[in-house]
This record gives C-alpha cells, structure tokens and sequence, in this order.
C-alpha cells in the first residue's frame, strides 16, 4: 500500500473516531430533543447517520405508526438488519407502564423501538425523527445508545380557543402535526359560536366549521395519538348564545348577554344541544368542558330569586345537571373552579401571590367550613380545572389541590401559554408558570394539565408556539432546566440547530418592544381590553416650540430606544429566515409584528422633529409626518397579508358582537380595525391636526 493511502487510511479512522467518540456532554450540545427523553444512554458500538434508514419492520403489530419526515417514505420489510428500523410492540406488558412508554436502541447501524402500545411506537418515532433532523443539519451522526422514556403526566392538553377568530381549515391539520412532534396528547377546543350547530343554527356563525369537518379533524387528531374533547361554555360567558334575541329570555339578568338563569329549565334544553353537537364534532373525545367560570352576580332573576336558592346552591345545581348529561353521554365533566372559591370567599388565595402565607391560613381556618357545609354539592364525577395562570406555586393555590385531594374529588391543573396579552404572549412565553404548574401537577399526582391560549386579544397563533413547546417539555418530563435553556433547545427544534445560539433570541426582544408599542400613543390606559374611551396623547403647538417635546421627553427617549431594538430584531430575524429549515411562516409573522408595533415609535420621533423645527423647517418636517401617516395603510396591508395566510381575520358582516362584558379587544369590532385602534384613532387626530395647522 502506498504511504499516501496509509495516510488517508489514518486519517479517516481519525475522523471515524471523533464521530463516534461522543460523551454525554457532546450529545447534548448537539442533539435537543423536546420533550428531554427521562434517559439517554451512550453505549458501545457504531450509531447511524442522518440516512441510513431503509425500510421499517413491524412486529407484534400489523399497524405502521403516522411517520413524519425522512422515516415517512420507508418501505415495510420482512428481515431484521442494518438499515432497518424495527418498531416492536411487547407481548409482556408492564401493567405499570405508560401506554405512551417506549425505549429506542441504536446500535449496528439499525434501530429498535419498542413499547407496550401503539402510542409509545409514535412518540419513539418522534424522538428518532428530532435525532435524524439534528444529524443531517450539523452532518454529525447519531452514536449508538439507549433511550428509555415515559411521561411524567398522562394527560397533557393544549386549549384551542376560536371565541374570536376562525383559521383556514388546513392549518388545524398543521398545527396538531407540530403538537404531535412535543408529544401533547389531548386538544380542549373553545367552539363558542365557531361551530355551526346543527340544534341550534343560529348560534353559531355564519362563517362557523361544521360538525362534519371538525370529526375529520378529530379524527386525523386521533391517528396521531391526539384526543380532542369540546368546551362549550355555560352558565357564565354566554354572550354568544344570549346576544341572540330569541335566547333574550333565557338570561339571569335582562340586560346582559353575559349568564344563563339557571332555574329556568330552557336553559338545560338549548345548552344540551349544543353540548350533543360539540360531542358529535369531537367523537373520539374523552371529557366535555362545560365552563361555569366567571359567573358573577347569580341569581338576578325572577326564577332564581323564587327559588330561595344561594348563590353557590344555584351554581353547583347547574353542574350537576350538566355532569349527569355528560356522563349520561360518556363524557367526564371538566369545570372550571374558580366560583366554588369565590363564593366561599376563598378565591384571592389561590391567585394572589401578595397575600402572605400566614394571612392565607387566616382565611382559609376562618372560611373553609363554607367549602365543607356544601360538599354535597360538588359532583363527584366532575373534574375541577384549578386555574392558575401567573402564580401557580403559591400557599392558597396548593391548599385549594390538597383540598380536593382530601375529599377523593378529580383536580386538573391550567396553566397558559397567552393569557390576555394583545400581539404576542409575554413574560418569555409565560415561562415559569408553565414550569410550576407541571411540577405541581406530577408531584401531587393530579387529572392532568391543560396549556390555556386564551383569544381575547387575538394573536396569530404562530406567536403561542414557543410556549405550547416550553408546555410539552414540562409535562412529559419536568426538570428544572432554565428559560435561556428551554428556548435554545425550542429554537433548534422549531427552526433549525443553526439558531440554537442566544445571538437568535428575538423573541424576548420583541416581547420587551412591545411593552412600549401597547401605550406608546395614549396617556393612559392598555391594549389588554377594547377602549371605552380613548385618552391620545397631544400633538405639538406650532407656536410653541419644544413644549410637547419637554412634556413627553421620556416616551420620546424610548422611542429612540426602541428604533434601535427595532433594527436589532429585524437584523436577527432575516439571518433566522436564511438559516431556518422550518416554520418559516413563524419568522414572517414575527417580522410583520415587528415592523407594525414600530410605527408609534417612529411617528414619535418625527412629530419631536417637528416640534423642535424652526418656522422655515416646520412644513418638510409637517410632511414628513404626513407621508408617514399616509403609509400605515401600507404596513396594515402587509401585516394583514401575513396574518391571514392562515388566518380569517374579519367576520361576516351578519356576525352580531356580543355585548362585551369583558372589554374583549378582539371583540371590539367586526372588521381588523381593533388591531390598530391606538393608530388609528391618532392617525385621524393627526389629519385632523394637518387640517386645523
């Protein structure tokens, strides 16, 4: 042999070498795999590249999982060996074990799943496909090992809330794709009125998905290990029923859309309706959410106050006849708990983290016999959602757990991924909530957990990603992994390895921006709710120089900051955009959110020019301002152009807006306008202003 090819010889054994030489270490730097599998183990052998799969053999089971990816297109093969992929379900059963429990080995240049369910052979697919996608990308291999995986909770829902938006219909199958992939296992859908119900037609929209689309849905839903289960909501939040003015008579108070009478027996016939309708959308469900939350002054009518009923007597009258319907149609009841705490006086406890611990165990001796006196009342077949979005890991919300514990009484938990934030979710996707509650929830042994995505303020559902990953992380296997950490490992998954890095982190950037973008043009008030009345800020006095620039030189010193940011963001997110290998949709919302919520900034900025302008200079810096305003329609349009890719996002113009009880902001008009209400309404102060000057 010549020396050259010794060489060459040497050095591929070299290379070989340093493939194979992964420690655990290594592993982790390149391989992030969400959810973290409960055990990864490095053993001894040769591990597979990116593309050594050839075809997958099925035994102990004649059904091929739904595969995704590279392993989507192999062919079913008869012969054990190298190149293969074997998914096995185990004869021996583990009464114990998970049905959603698996092991992968990778060894010898073929792969071995196996599980004790079909369930647990598609989330070791998922898991081998997230190895094989951050090999190809980095053009490492995978080294031999052994994983060994189970969830920590058994029940892991998202919240699906259509109360203000309805999507096109091809982006729910695309959605419980990528929920599938972080091994979320359940769906609890909102309908409200986006259902067209076939008892009840006029409730829902004209617009509304209907039954038999939403079964098909379900339906693909299940074949990817995917329970979907309807929420439709009763007693309080009713407005999308009694906005209606046949249903006028069947409200606890006349002049609110708000809440049912619940002692009026038409009540029950129209709401088991509509729940026989939302059970027939979702036929593969397990529970049926009947709400019940936020009531708020009950028993306000004629019937109710006859019936010399409390408060709490009449609220647990109405859950217990839902709970027989739902049972009676082989459906567990979930309810929301919130007025079983409040009607005992009890509530501020379980949410309120500024109420010290010994002030909590104050109330709770003085005010928990309310909760004994009426536990009679409290269906036993119920699950009560104990809701808790901000400050999960507090005295009262934990003796609220252990209370239903006590008494043999179902408890699931909620967290949120978007509570009522407008344009993007905050506070790092509502990070350490999340990472509380699914501790709390595997170490107390609870029902479950649901990921709450609320829609009062409307933001595009491609913005609740990270979240919903930081959800699946937590509630398959809770560790107490850092944000930094959780949302390197998201970025790698959701886009590509090549993001990875914090120099990508554009996301809690744009959080902090628009903090400033919310109130930027008002001198007071929010975007949380639909303003009542709104209090702009000035506009400059033309005889009066630099007054308004003195009057708000804070917000206009933030402003200039937040130009910067604005630049920072949009710089990260066009190097995302060329690197990223999937969800690019994600990155062009996020790019349009960003260049609308700069405009208050801008415009800030240019109307400080033309403050602080001499008398010569006040008419090309007046124009300045006028070519701005004038191109908001421009920046409306290609942020709308984005936004409804996937999204509908005007109703019909029969639709009726309910009567807004909560200030909804996306309740607050028929077309997109509410989405700019602050713009527009300075835009048209400004014209006005260009009018007047």
């Amino acid at each position: 042999m010549k020396p050259l090819q010794c060489l060459c010889l040497f050095l591929f054994s070299l290379i070989s070498l340093h493939l194979y030489a992964f420690d655990k270490e290594d592993f982790d730097k390149h391989f992030k795999l969400m959810p973290e599998p409960q055990k990864i183990e490095l053993i001894k052998g040769k591990g597979i590249s990116a593309n050594t799969l050839r075809s997958v053999l099925l035994k102990g089971t004649t059904v091929k999982p739904v595969l995704y990816g590279v392993l989507q297109s192999l062919p079913l093969t008869s012969t054990a060996g190298a190149g293969v992929l074997e998914l096995n379900i185990t004869t021996s059963k583990n009464s114990a074990a998970s049905p959603e429990s698996y092991t992968i080995k990778i060894n010898d240049n073929h792969v071995v799943i196996n599980a004790v369910d079909q369930a647990g052979l598609f989330y070791g697919c998922q898991t081998l496909l997230q190895l094989l996608e951050d090999a190809d990308a980095q053009q490492i291999e995978i080294p031999a090992c052994t994983v060994t995986d189970y969830p920590d909770i058994a029940y892991r829902a998202i919240h699906l809330d259509l109360k203000h938006h309805l999507d096109a219909g091809r982006y729910y199958y695309d959605m419980i794709d990528r929920l599938a992939q972080v091994k979320v296992n359940a769906i609890i859908v909102e309908f409200e009125d986006k259902l067209r119900y076939r008892k009840a037609p006029l409730v829902g929209a004209s617009h509304a998905i209907s039954v038999d689309e939403f079964a098909a849905i379900s339906r693909y839903a299940k074949e990817r290990n995917i329970e979907i289960s309807p929420l439709v909501q009763g007693l309080g939040h009713a407005s999308f029923i009694l906005k209606h003015d046949k249903y006028k008579n069947l409200r606890d108070t006349v002049t609110s859309d708000w809440s049912f009478d619940p002692m009026n027996p038409q009540t029950y016939d129209l709401q088991f309706s509509l729940y026989e309708d939302a059970i027939a959308a979702t036929p593969y469900g397990k529970y049926l959410h009947v709400g019940g939350d936020e009531v708020g002054n009950l028993g306000m009518s004629e019937l109710s106050k006859k019936s010399g009923l409390t408060p709490i007597q009449l609220q647990m009258q109405w859950l217990k006849k839902v709970c027989e319907f739902a049972t009676a149609h082989n459906r567990i009841p979930i309810f929301w708990d919130d007025m079983v705490f409040k009607l005992s006086d009890l509530y501020q406890t379980t949410w309120d983290p500024k109420v010290p611990a010994e002030e909590v165990n104050k109330i709770w001796q003085a005010n928990a016999h309310r909760l004994e006196e009426n536990i009679g009342l409290f269906p036993k077949e119920c699950v009560y959602m104990r809701w808790n979005y901000d400050s999960p890991d507090i005295p009262g919300n934990h003796k609220a757990i252990d209370w239903y514990k006590s008494h043999h009484l179902k408890a699931m938990a909620a967290t949120a991924a978007q509570t009522m934030w407008p344009m993007l979710p905050r506070e790092k996707s509502n990070f350490q909530p999340i990472k509380d509650f699914c501790r709390i929830t595997a170490e107390k042994k609870m029902d479950g957990i649901l990921c709450t995505a609320w829609d009062d303020c409307s933001p595009h559902f491609e913005t609740y990603w990270r979240g919903l990953y930081d959800f699946g992380f937590f509630s398959w296997n809770h560790t107490d992994a850092t944000a930094d950490n959780v949302h390197s490992m998201f970025r790698q998954r959701f886009y590509a390895p090549a993001l990875a890095t914090a120099s990508f982190e554009f996301q809690d950037s744009l959080e902090k921006a628009l903090v400033f973008w919310e109130s930027a043009l008002i001198d007071k008030g929010d975007r949380s709710n639909y303003p009542r009345k709104i209090h702009l800020i000035e506009l400059p006095d033309q005889k009066n120089n630099n007054a308004w620039s003195e009057k708000y030189k804070t917000k206009i010193q933030k402003a200039k900051e937040e130009v910067l940011r604005y630049q920072e963001i949009k710089n990260k997110l066009a190097k995302a955009t060329q690197l990223a290998r999937h969800n690019e949709y994600t990155l062009a919302v996020m790019n349009q959110i960003n260049e609308l919520q700069i405009y208050p900034a801008k415009l800030l900025v240019l109307l400080e020019k033309y403050d602080n302008a001499s008398a010569a200079g006040k008419s090309a810096a007046k124009d300045g301002i006028k070519s701005y305003v004038n191109n908001f329609s421009t920046i409306r349009n290609n942020y709308e152009q984005i936004f409804s890719k996937t999204r509908i996002i005007a109703n019909p113009a029969d639709y009726i807006l309910d009567q807004n009880h909560h200030d909804h902001l996306a309740n607050g008009t028929n077309n997109s306008d509410w989405m700019y209400v602050y713009e527009l309404a300075m835009n048209s102060k400004i014209n006005d202003w260009f009018t007047s000057n």
